[in-house]
Order: C-alpha cells, then structure tokens, then sequence
C-alpha cells in the first residue's frame, strides 16, 4: 500500500513538469508570399505576414496548416513532429515540380525568435530631389591654313536650380598660338543664372614636312599585365584577387561571435565581408558561427561571389545539417 501511495505521488508531481514543456515554431516563406498559419485549427496571426512565430505549442505532432493571402496559391496542410523543449525553423519553399513544400531549417533554444532584435523603421522624413545634372554640347572646328592652325570650340551648357532652366554659351577661339574664352549664360522662367568672361592664352605648333604630310606621333607602350595571385596547390576558377589572412580571419570571427542577436551576426559577416576575398575554407569556418540553417545558407550564397577558390567551394556543404540546404545552394549556383 506504501509503495502505491508514493508511485502515485511521483506521478502526481512530474505530470505538471512534463505539461510544462512546449514548442516554438518559426514558419517563413522565401519569396514573400503572406500567409495565415494555424495550428491544431489556432489561427497564430491575425493578418497575413512572410513571417509568423508560434509559441506555446504543447503537441509534439501538431497539425499544420499554411493558407496564402494570395487565393491562386493552394494551401498546405501537413502532420508535423516537433519534440518539446526546442524552437524549429521551417521554411516555406518551391521544390523542382514547382509545388510549395515546408523544409526544416533549423532548432534553437525556446524564445530565440521572441529576443531578436526588432526590425528599424524606414525614415518617414522628406528628401528633395537632387537637381538635374547640367548638359552640354560642344562643337569644335579645326582649320588649318599655311601652318598656322585656327581652332573655334562652341560649348552650350543647360543648368537648373528647380525654379528655371539657364542656359549658357561658351566659345573658344585660338588663332596663331592667341586663344579667347567667352561664357554666356541666358535665364528662361524665374530662376537664377551667371555669366562670365574670362581670357585665357594657348599655344597651338604646327609642324609640316616639305611635302604637306604631318609626321604621326609615336605609339604609346602599354605596361605589362600585373601577375595574379594564385593559392598554393589549387588550379581551378578564380573569383577574386587574393583570400584574407588568417590573422584577419579570427578578428573578424571573433568579432561576429561576440554579438548576442543571431540578425546582427549575420549583417556584421556581410559588412565585414563586402569588401574582402575569402577562401573555401573560410567561409565554411564563419558558416559555423550561426546558429541557424537559414543563416548559413544565406551567408554562402553571399559569400559565392567573393571567394578566391570557387572550385572548392563544394566545401562548405559540410557546414550544413540538412541536405535540402546543399540543394538550394547548388540551385543558386548553377543560376549563377
């Protein structure tokens, strides 16, 4: 009777533990189709979004249902397996055959999504549009007459400020090594415009051989190409000049793994990354500092064009956890 009573009494007392335990779902799509997600019939958001978060879930195979806010586009309903305790990732996507499919894309602790940084609002404030780049039209005539070459250069230059259009005439004049520069500018509407005269004095040599035939200048020399670089043992495809040291490599890794926010991770690698030269094996080695499949699939695909080795590049496949991942990263290059 002993050893009933206390069976019951530890049951009584892990049953509220065990109810405790729920699950965080994640669900994005990844071309911008709005959708309405429900769970085990809950509606999760009130309007249709890209990107919907749903917490509390106490069903470790919930039902679940995507209904796009475009009608053209069916809907999905599928039975999932998400064990408690964990928040799941699930990206809403296009396979080959064309039909909309949920890929898994990652797990973190509970409340990750909850704790990223909250996106910045765009600006409402008015910016003026900057003015029109000033156009101009030069004509220019050549005569040459006895040795002695005459140059006349007729430039028209329209200008605005946004209240008028300016417009403005600018001759040049060269006769026997004596040059003349008059500018005039004329005002339509009510804006503003400037003239000025100035006087400027050129020289003009004119070299003619007993038989009238000018001698041509001599041919510039061109400088030799500069010698690329090439990493030691690889013969493949070149993306870029020449990959980053590894000293730059661990501060810039460092660096990203000191932020708390797995969004601001990702835009540090970026900028970090914008304007340098990887190899292979450095992207796979910042891939490593997310958490999340969906930021080291973004980050390779950012990475592609700014790696020195691309031949190599099937070695980041090893920093990925799902093998849809390896595919939509191939599907990336190969539109390339």
């Amino acid at each position: 009777m002993k050893k009933l009573c206390s069976l019951v009494l530890a049951s009584l007392l892990t049953a509220p533990a065990a109810w405790a335990q729920t699950t965080d779902l994640v669900f994005f799509t990844d071309d911008g189709q709005k959708f309405t997600l429900i769970v085990d019939g809950d509606v999760k958001n009130d309007a249709p979004a890209t990107r919907v978060v749903a917490t509390g879930i106490r069903n470790e195979s919930p039902v679940v249902m995507v209904r796009f806010e475009d009608g053209s586009i069916p809907q999905l309903k599928k039975p999932g397996y998400f064990p408690l305790g964990k928040e799941y990732t699930v990206m809403i996507t296009t396979n080959k055959k064309g039909e909309r499919v949920l890929r898994p894309t990652g797990e973190a602790d509970l409340g990750t999504a909850a704790k990223a940084e909250p996106a910045k609002p765009k600006p409402a404030e008015f910016v003026e549009d900057k003015p029109a780049a000033p156009q101009s039209t030069t004509m220019q005539q050549n005569v040459g007459m006895d040795g002695v070459q005459q140059t006349t250069t007729v430039t028209v230059v329209e200008e605005g400020d946004g209240t008028g259009t300016t417009q403005g005439v600018n001759m040049n004049m060269g006769v026997n090594g004596v040059g003349i520069n008059m500018s005039v500018g004329i005002v339509d509407g009510t804006g503003t415009g400037t003239s000025t005269t100035t006087r400027t004095t050129t020289t003009t040599h004119s070299t003619m051989s007993t038989t009238g035939v000018v001698e041509p200048a001599p041919a510039a020399v061109k400088a030799p190409p500069a010698e690329v670089y090439r990493m030691p043992g690889y013969t493949g495809p070149i993306g870029c000049a020449m990959p980053m040291s590894s000293t730059e490599l661990a501060d810039i890794k460092k660096s990203i793994e000191s932020k708390g926010f797995e969004e601001t991770k990702l835009t540090l690698a970026k900028q970090v990354g914008r304007d340098r030269c990887f190899s292979a094996d450095q992207v796979k080695t910042i891939m490593g500092v997310f958490n999340f499949e969906e930021s080291r699939l973004e980050f390779a695909k950012f990475a592609y064009d700014r790696t020195h080795d691309i031949g190599n590049y099937y070695k980041v496949n090893d920093a990925f956890n799902f093998s849809s991942s390896i595919d939509d990263l191939n599907e990336y290059i190969q539109s390339r």
